[in-house]
């Protein structure tokens, strides 16, 4: 005789039950397990990196920070109304007209007239010249000397004898050292012509 309120079930329906359960479950685990395959073998295949949400927080985040600490001014745009300097040019030199330069070319190497022709020559050019003979005959080199504020006059001159402004220099302090003693009228020359052997002036 059975209990009051138990039952007993006599066709074993609780055993088929628990295998049908069972059976299901599985089922369901085989369904989970090729979803994942799936899912995991579609994200191996697109390109685009898998994110999570995190991440892309992390990310709106950084490039908020970044944002803030590189602020940009006006004062780093070129400005287009800066004007640019114009360029110097050299002031003109300006010399002396040549009827205004007085210069006195010296014989040194002892040549008969070596002075009055390239005083002529220089005349002709417009030059104040005078021919004097040099205080020796032994001059080696040919030199243009210039007074104070005739440097400028000096290189024209050594042009005109067609020579090179190489050949010019200072006068000493009394220029009348490179005049053959006791010659006349050889002061207040502008510039003093010394006539050598190397006849780079003529």
């Amino acid at each position: 005789m059975t209990a009051p309120g138990r039952y007993t079930a006599s066709d074993n329906s609780f055993t088929k039950s628990a295998a049908t359960a069972a059976v299901r479950g599985g089922i369901l685990i085989v369904i989970a397990i090729v979803i994942g395959v799936l899912l995991l073998w579609q994200g191996f295949d697109s390109d685009e990196p898998i994110t999570t949400v995190e991440d892309d927080a992390d990310e709106t985040g950084d490039d908020a920070e970044e944002e803030e600490t590189t602020p940009t001014t006006v004062a780093d745009e070129p400005d287009d109304t800066a004007t640019t300097a114009a360029p110097t040019t050299a002031a003109p030199v300006v010399v002396d007209p040549p009827n205004s330069v007085k210069v006195a070319v010296l014989n040194g190497r002892g040549e008969p007239g070596l002075a009055g022709s390239r005083k002529d020559h220089l005349t002709t050019a417009g030059y104040v010249a005078e021919g004097f003979n040099a205080d020796t005959y032994d001059k080696e080199f040919s030199r243009v000397y210039y007074t104070p504020g005739y440097e400028d006059e000096a290189e024209l001159v050594a042009v005109a004898l067609n020579g090179s402004p190489s050949v010019i220099e200072m006068a000493p302090a009394d220029p009348l050292t490179l005049v053959s003693e006791g010659t006349p009228n050889a002061a207040d020359y502008h510039i003093y012509v010394v006539l050598g052997a190397d006849a780079v002036l003529g």
